[in-house]
């Protein structure tokens, strides 16, 4: 089973990849408290989860938002124009990484902008890139398992809300 951390891991790695110059690129969310921070630096946060359906499988797919914390130094020479450039090379590079973790969707980006409502990152110049990947949550069945009743239904009356309309096969 893929967790969300495996996710996480992926993205900050791909990151890493793409953008070796950047001093920090971190899996976890921005810290909580003010502390010195090794900048230019990217932090991943799971911003929201939402389900969409199931996966068609025993897994439920849901659309998870991320966001890309861009962090900058303020006292650096064209420190904002250079904020903006990191936040649209670390938007090009997800656009790059594409999949993060075979199996599960692509990833959308949707939007960069400023980031002005975090007080621990006071100090820094702080833009954030949006983004979502569709991922399957939870654990496939195990192989093996035998099904103990079969339904047969026709399209376009499948799924929940039709399941009087599936005909039981012995």
């Amino acid at each position: 089973m893929t967790t969300l951390a495996d996710f996480a891991d992926a993205l900050a790695a791909g990151l890493r990849v793409q953008l070796p110059d950047i001093q920090t690129i971190s899996a976890d969310p921005p810290p909580k408290k003010q502390q010195s921070l090794r900048v230019p630096a990217i932090y991943i946060e799971i911003d929201d989860i939402e389900p969409l359906q199931e996966a068609g499988d025993s897994r439920l797919l849901a659309d998870v938002r991320w966001n890309a914390y861009c962090l900058f130094d303020p006292n650096q020479p064209r420190a904002d124009l250079l904020l903006r450039d990191l936040a649209a090379r670390v938007a090009v590079a997800l656009h790059e990484i594409r999949r993060p973790v075979p199996g599960h969707g692509h990833i959308r980006l949707a939007r960069a902008g400023d980031d002005a409502f975090r007080p621990a990152l006071d100090g820094y110049l702080c833009w954030v890139v949006e983004f979502g990947i569709e991922i399957a949550l939870g654990e496939l069945e195990p192989e093996g398992v035998t099904p103990t009743e079969i339904y047969f239904g026709q399209s376009p009356a499948i799924g929940e809300n039709h399941a009087d309309d599936y005909e039981r096969i012995a």
